[in-house]
């Protein structure tokens, strides 16, 4: 059977930069999500997503690829503040400081709407943050079903903590076609979460595949 994961992204159309950002995140087990966060943010401004809105979203969470930073399961409620505010700006430090060494220099409007855009990826703001924070909402409960119940199996998490991460990605979504999409999407997901041994996936293998580069864009066919 094909696995409709692998060449996914291969027609996603990057930008010269973008092709640059998922080299230097090639192997970050959230790499699928940045794809789809990406695909989201295009989707839900009906193919108008500026520059800016394109890039936040394929790197929003890149903090979490480097050492260091606040967990990715917290023991406070997933919408703590505090903790959100530690994650989305390590994120948008890491990605200003990798622009910032561009060889062949970055606009600065640019960097700084991409700053704004991943500061406010958790929270929302203006219309375009909310289009950012919705397509991350989007692209959580569509590529991270596995994430879930790997959490639940791990003790991470027991099954009702886990889906409070589920009801808090679809309740903060503001923008009402993104909240439209994402409802069966979340019906889905939680039916999955809530039966964590009927999935059956090697989820140790679906890491690796939602982190590989090559596999998502169809350059390689196994992952080991």
């Amino acid at each position: 059977m094909t696995d409709p994961l692998f060449g996914r992204y291969r027609d996603a159309e990057l930008s010269v930069l973008e092709q640059d950002a998922v080299r230097w995140l090639d192997g970050f087990y959230q790499l699928e999500h940045l794809f789809a966060a990406r695909e989201w943010a295009i989707m839900l401004t009906d193919g108008t997503a500026s520059e800016a809105l394109k890039f936040a979203a394929l790197l929003h969470d890149a903090e979490r690829f480097f050492p260091g930073g606040p967990s990715d399961t917290p023991r406070s409620s997933f919408d703590d503040a505090d903790y959100l505010f530690r994650h989305s700006t390590r994120s948008a430090d890491i990605v200003g400081d990798w622009l910032a060494k561009r060889p062949e220099g970055v606009d600065l409007a640019f960097a700084r709407r991409v700053r704004a855009l991943i500061l406010r990826h958790e929270i929302g703001g203006d219309p375009e943050e909310d289009i950012m924070q919705a397509a991350d909402s989007l692209a959580f409960l569509s590529t991270f079903d596995w994430l879930v119940v790997d959490w639940v199996r791990k003790g991470h998490y027991d099954i009702a903590g886990a889906r409070a991460k589920l009801d808090w990605m679809l309740a903060r979504i503001r923008v009402p076609a993104a909240l439209r999409l994402a409802l069966p999407i979340y019906a889905r997901t939680v039916a999955a979460l809530e039966d964590p041994r009927g999935m059956t996936v090697d989820l140790a293998l679906r890491r690796r595949q939602a982190g590989s580069l090559s596999y998502l864009t169809g350059l390689a066919a196994a992952v080991v």
